[in-house]
């Protein structure tokens, strides 16, 4: 493909996401092949200028909220027939801000009376805020290093009301040990002869404002109106590339059946978006 004038322009996250959205659209009309579409996917986040983008993209249709986007060149406008759901992640997210803000310092603080997390291990908490949400989530993260020690995890199910943890049994790191939390921490099982390849994740690598902001706008990004986040996953994507880091899934519903989810990385960049119609 020839050089333009924009090829050395440096890429931003916000143009990643788009050509993301893009991406996405084209896999849902058939343009990509699932291989292809991962493929591309994971070199539009590495990215660093419009020229590398241009060459993810150059051959496909572009939607029509996305025919102005800085990554789009004038002289490359195609025939447009489908919208790229990852385009309104970036907004959505924008909406749950405030949210998010308030969750970073109960996510990082040492564990000081008065402040969440800090009860002990066997106090019960009244104060559990929906888990599903930004303020829930720095919260569960809290009380997890303070029962634990750590933040790492195999994976992490949060519902509004309680989570599910797999992890190293506390006194047998060779066993993989099941915990439910819903203020407390229960051990419901335990499985001996742990692989020594098991993935963990680290919760405290997670960006908790981000992810706020996305759980808050992630019925909107979904298109599941009046919806709610049913459950989000903190976990490895079986489907992904060898060494891909952890995703963080959220799920969506509504009364009407239409569901949807939202997944992003763990720094809160959208990898992809799927509507289910009830």
């Amino acid at each position: 493909m020839a050089a333009t004038r924009y090829s050395g322009i440096r890429a931003r996250d916000t143009d990643r996401a788009d050509v993301c959205g893009l991406l996405d659209a084209a896999l849902t009309d058939g343009q990509l092949t699932e291989e292809e579409h991962a493929a591309r996917t994971a070199q539009a986040m590495r990215a660093k200028s419009f020229g590398e983008l241009d060459d993810i993209f150059g051959d496909l249709q572009i939607p029509d909220d996305l025919v102005d986007a800085p990554v789009v060149r004038v002289d490359r406008r195609r025939p447009r027939r489908w919208l790229a759901p990852l385009a309104v992640v970036v907004a959505a997210a924008v909406a749950g801000a405030v949210v998010g803000g308030i969750t970073r310092g109960v996510a990082d603080s040492p564990k000081l009376p008065g402040l969440p997390g800090a009860r002990g291990h066997s106090e019960p908490s009244e104060h559990v805020p929906m888990l599903t949400t930004g303020a829930g989530l720095g919260y569960f993260i809290a009380e997890y290093r303070a029962e634990f020690g750590d933040t790492k995890a195999d994976e992490v199910t949060l519902y509004p009301e309680y989570v599910l943890v797999t992890r190293p049994a506390r006194d047998n790191p060779a066993a993989t040990a099941r915990y439910h939390y819903d203020g407390n921490f229960d051990k419901s099982t335990t499985t001996p002869g742990r692989k020594p390849d098991v993935r963990t994740l680290d919760l405290a690598t997670m960006d908790v404002p981000a992810l706020a902001g996305l759980l808050a706008g992630a019925a909107q990004t979904t298109k599941v109106q009046g919806g709610t986040v049913t459950h989000a996953a903190a976990e490895f994507d079986s489907s992904a590339t060898a060494g891909a880091g952890p995703v963080f899934r959220m799920h969506t519903t509504n009364q009407a059946g239409a569901s949807g989810s939202l997944i992003v990385s763990f720094a809160g960049e959208p990898l992809r978006v799927n509507v289910t119609t009830g």
